[in-house]
């Protein structure tokens, strides 16, 4: 594959390297920030050999499968983002403007939340592998080696509140290390243990907050400290502004946070996830069962990034997710049945490949390449999908499947289900693993025929 020459294509399809703000990946996707959309040639992209669909939503996103990561090397080398930035800043600023209230949240949302998803998933797989070692007894938990690798997991959660204010930072275009020393003001021990006790600040009592593992109280924090940086700065004299505007930003924004803004962002995720919860509780195992359905149509425009920031939120507080992770069982799962019948049952060697690699993919937890390869392009294969995925949430959703890990489901990290306290939970995950592979494998086994193959890319 020659992905120089595909990634110069992708670069003029989405007009060329002055229209392109910012780039970031994920596990399958290019996410381009585009300074004028109306330069995007959407038809060509499909086009590419190598693209899987494409997604304006937000960001435009081009889903590249298992390759990604190679596209966006190339693509990297190609383009010098950091000019684009400076000289592209105010028309990307006004092409912003021009999006709908709820596609700059979500856009604001995704910024914040997706870079964090290869830490936080790293450490809690390792973790949960380390139990499962323990459990087995391969390794006892009070080796060394058990002790310093199962604090990586413990490290991450604790200064999840750092990496928050990174990422807010990045998307605020403020300095990073201000921000990083605003929020880390939060979990220093010495301030922990002073407001524990009852602390007074400027005649006002300190709600004691435990802030570590927290995401909101670092967001509102960086978002006011980077509104105030900039004002600041446009009235601080030139020559003492490289430490004048860091200075008076942090020394108003750190009582505000301990008083206001810490306070509310700690209110906010708990209001977030009791509302989640109490969903739960009405719906039961049927509102999993219907996310787990809808979980296809989610991704397949970006709009499941929407619920990372309650799994991280619900995983801050609780120790463990209940909801969109189960689902995410069902539906990951399924997606792999499916696409290994239409491997089985196809006589064209391209489908029998695609479906297969897809099918591979799907299994480990990585469904873009079956959505778009596979699924979305048939209409029976999509039915089996999403009939497998929701008797699959239903099953988990009945059985209360807890998971302790934020990852996408897959048999590589099954270990996320597993429950120190329960170990029926891991039972559980196993058995709505097999009821996801065999239902959808099974269904379209059964009604999905060659011919079928009507629902084209341009329909999706």
């Amino acid at each position: 594959m020659n992905y120089r020459e595909k990634a110069n294509q992708i670069i003029k399809n989405v007009g060329g390297k002055e229209n392109i703000y910012s780039l970031e990946k994920c596990s399958t996707r290019l996410r381009f920030s585009i300074v004028d959309n109306s330069k995007v040639n959407e038809e060509e992209l499909k086009n590419i050999e190598g693209v899987l669909g494409v997604i304006d939503n937000v960001q435009l996103q081009i889903v590249m499968g298992n390759d990604v990561i190679e596209y966006y090397d190339e693509i990297i080398k190609i383009l010098d983002l950091n000019k684009n930035k400076i000289n592209g800043d105010n028309t990307n600023q006004a092409n912003q403007a021009k999006q709908s209230i709820g596609k700059k949240i979500l856009g604001f949302i995704i910024a914040i939340f997706q870079p964090l998803v290869p830490a936080i998933a790293g450490a809690g797989v390792l973790k949960s592998v380390l139990i499962l070692l323990s459990t087995l007894g391969i390794i006892s938990a009070e080796n060394g080696i058990y002790i310093l690798l199962n604090s990586i997991s413990d490290a991450t959660f604790y200064f999840l509140p750092i990496m928050v204010a990174i990422t807010t930072s990045n998307k605020m275009g403020t300095d990073r290390l201000v921000a990083v020393a605003a929020v880390g003001t939060l979990l220093l021990p010495n301030n922990i243990k002073m407001i524990s006790e009852g602390f007074t600040l400027m005649g006002f009592e300190v709600t004691n907050v435990s802030y570590n593992a927290q995401v909101f109280p670092a967001i509102l924090t960086v978002l006011f400290l980077g509104v105030l940086e900039k004002n600041i700065a446009k009235i601080s004299p030139k020559s003492i502004r490289v430490f004048f505007v860091p200075m008076v930003s942090l020394a108003i924004t750190i009582p505000l946070a301990y008083l206001i803004l810490g306070p509310i962002g700690y209110v906010a995720g708990e209001y977030l996830t009791t509302g989640i919860l109490f969903l739960y509780e009405k719906l039961g195992f049927i509102g999993i069962a219907i996310l787990a359905g809808i979980l296809p149509f989610m991704i397949a425009t970006g709009m499941h990034k929407a619920m990372v920031p309650y799994a991280i939120s619900t995983y801050g507080s609780l120790g463990y997710e209940m909801m969109y992770l189960p689902a995410s069982l069902g539906h990951n799962i399924a997606e792999s049945g499916a696409c290994f019948a239409v491997a089985l049952k196809s006589k064209d060697k391209k489908m029998k490949s695609v479906a297969a690699s897809a099918g591979i993919s799907a299994l480990m937890g990585i469904t873009e390449p079956a959505l778009y390869g596979v699924t979305l392009l048939n209409k029976k294969v999509l039915y089996s999908v999403i009939i497998g995925g929701a008797i699959t949430g239903g099953f988990v959703g009945l059985v209360g499947l807890k998971a302790f890990v934020i990852a996408g489901p897959g048999l590589a990290n099954l270990t996320m289900f597993i429950d120190p306290n329960n170990k029926n939970n891991f039972i559980y995950g196993i058995i709505g693993f097999i009821i996801a592979l065999l239902s959808s494998f099974i269904i379209t086994l059964i009604f999905w025929k060659e011919e079928d193959v009507e629902l084209r890319k341009e329909e999706i």
